[in-house]
């Protein structure tokens, strides 16, 4: 049994960095090894994406091919809220979108899987039709998304209004 795994609240992909190479021959005895980054809920589907990448931009399939490792990316500073830029390309039902989205998160693999629930929300767009293809932490003077910007104000407050208090337990009527 795999060692149990806390998820995120609210994220169903995690942050994998997946190593690899095609297998030596006579021809190439020293393959060039590639590092891919990429966003998965587990192992197993990071590796199946790894494939898909080296089979499709470095012509390597899975049986030509090998793994030396698949590790999770953790957040440096998981207490901190930043801001995010994401780089990435899906496909539609009239062809590919390149399009770039920001989003203001504590962890970069849940607001990747925020911005992948809003694609399959708004543009019906499976995970499997969606490809990232960079992520950076932008400063907050560099947003430009009016739905990210509204949060850099240091004096913001989101007051609780309405609260209703209850009763001491001295004060509430008994029901018999």
């Amino acid at each position: 049994m795999g060692k149990a795994t806390v998820m995120l609240a609210g994220a169903h992909l995690r942050h994998y960095e997946v190593v690899g190479r095609a297998t030596p021959t006579p021809a190439n005895p020293a393959p060039k090894m590639f590092r891919h980054h990429c966003f998965a809920p587990n192992h197993v589907v990071a590796k199946t994406k790894f494939w898909k990448f080296m089979r499709e931009y470095q012509r390597v399939k899975r049986a030509n091919g090998e793994v030396f490792g698949v590790r999770e990316l953790k957040e440096k500073r998981p207490g901190v809220i930043k801001n995010f830029a994401v780089q990435l390309r899906w496909y539609s039902r009239t062809g590919p979108v390149n399009t770039s989205k920001e989003i203001r998160d504590t962890h970069l693999a849940r607001g990747v899987s925020r911005i992948f629930n809003g694609l399959a929300g708004q543009h019906r767009a499976s995970f499997s039709n969606i490809q990232v293809i960079r992520t950076m932490t932008k400063a907050a003077k560099d947003c430009t998304r009016p739905y990210v910007t509204q949060f850099h104000d240091n004096t913001i407050r989101f007051p609780l209004i309405h609260r209703v208090r209850k009763p001491k337990k001295s004060k509430r009527a008994v029901l018999t």
